[in-house]
């Protein structure tokens, strides 16, 4: 099997968003503890889904992708992000810290950890709340990141919580 036939294969079961959330969850791993250690904390949040577009974008430009259109190059690089946030969530609870509560309110807490403190009553609050009562979770969210960050940490959050 050549390589673009592999690729195929990986795309028609979406197996490629996979692998490129789980090397987005690596390349965070390796930069937050070298070239981003100094970073504002409440900026590591966005770094998962930034390098998910990027790497989307380099995928789409090796398999010619580029057809699809850059919404749907950001929609996907969005999802790896979102991947890889599970993936770093399944690792600090399971393999790390072995921290309990659901999955669900633990990428919340990963999500939100950068932007202010939050208890895991506060955590599984919002979990509920996303894709359910979005004005709730926003109330939420402002209350622990701020009225201008609410937005944007919602959107990551329901996409997030979409992949669970």
């Amino acid at each position: 099997m050549e390589l673009f036939q592999f690729i195929s294969y990986l795309r028609q079961f979406n197996a490629d968003a996979v692998l490129i959330g789980a090397a987005v969850w690596g390349l965070t791993f390796l930069l937050r503890r070298t070239l981003l250690k100094k970073m504002p904390k409440k900026y590591l949040t966005f770094v998962p889904f930034v390098l998910g577009i990027l790497l989307c974008a380099a995928y789409a430009a090796v398999t010619g992708g580029f057809s699809a259109g850059a919404a749907a190059i950001i929609a996907k690089g969005i999802t790896c992000g979102a991947i890889a946030t599970v993936i770093h969530v399944v690792y600090e609870q399971f393999f790390r810290n072995g921290k309990g509560g659901s999955a669900a309110a633990q990428c919340v807490k990963t999500l939100l950890a950068d932007s202010g403190a939050i208890d895991d009553a506060e955590a599984e609050a919002i979990a509920a709340a996303v894709g359910s009562d979005r004005e709730e979770a926003l109330r939420r969210i402002a209350a622990i990141a701020g009225e201008d960050s609410a937005p944007a940490l919602y959107a990551l959050l329901e996409e997030t919580l979409r992949t669970l």
